[in-house]
């Protein structure tokens, strides 16, 4: 399943540190935690996508969240049930919540780090294996490439690991 990319901008969107913060908690005391967020454009997205939230605008930018696109349930709440025929063909990720114009998708939150201390692009753009690699972004959702998949993944989990602390 390909990775995606959702922009996480607390510069426009204020709630930001604030779900991080619940979600923070929720999976300290529960071990989930679920959000829509917006999905740009994009109308590819899939149940089992990867998913990572990346910090943008003022600051320190780079990924702070991975979880999975997960079904949205229940399935009234589904785009694909919305008596609209244009919205039909999209996949059961999809809510019928939109962010602006554009919908959102159901992810559940794995792993986190600090909004204030993301595994940061600057350091990523180094590494040979992300040579190339495309990490400005101008709309959530977005395909990260599968030839750099591995790679960020692999970087996440050290810089998780070394986040918080695990041996």
């Amino acid at each position: 399943m390909p990775t995606r990319i959702f922009l996480a901008n607390p510069d426009i969107d204020v709630n930001i540190p604030t779900y991080i913060e619940e979600a923070l908690d929720d999976i300290k005391n529960e071990g989930d935690y679920y959000i829509t967020w917006s999905a740009g454009q994009v109308k590819s997205i899939k149940v089992g996508d990867k998913a990572y939230l990346k910090k943008t605008g003022n600051g320190k930018r780079g990924f702070i969240v991975a979880g999975e696109v997960i079904k949205t349930e229940p399935a009234e709440h589904r785009l694909n049930e919305f008596l609209l025929p244009q919205y039909h063909n999209y996949s059961d990720a999809y809510t019928q919540h939109f962010f602006g114009n554009c919908p959102t998708v159901s992810i559940r939150l794995d792993e986190f780090v600090s909004l204030n201390n993301p595994l940061e692009d600057s350091y990523l753009l180094k590494l040979p294996t992300m040579q190339g690699v495309n990490l400005v972004r101008y709309g959530s959702g977005q395909e990260l490439g599968s030839q750099y998949e591995a790679a960020l993944d692999g970087e996440w989990k050290k810089y998780f690991k070394k986040a918080n602390k695990f041996d």
